[in-house]
């Protein structure tokens, strides 16, 4: 569970920084692919 909420906080980082607005954990868990999750993990 804690790599889905580092990729969650990279992610809500990501909007912050582009001032766009995030949404919930809940809602980015259900539509996240795990090729989404795979590219996160490279990335760190």
């Amino acid at each position: 569970m804690d790599m889905y909420r580092e990729a969650y906080e990279h992610y809500t980082e990501s909007c912050e920084n582009h001032e766009m607005e995030s949404i919930s954990f809940h809602h980015f868990i259900k539509h996240l692919t795990e090729e989404q999750l795979q590219e996160y993990m490279k990335m760190n």
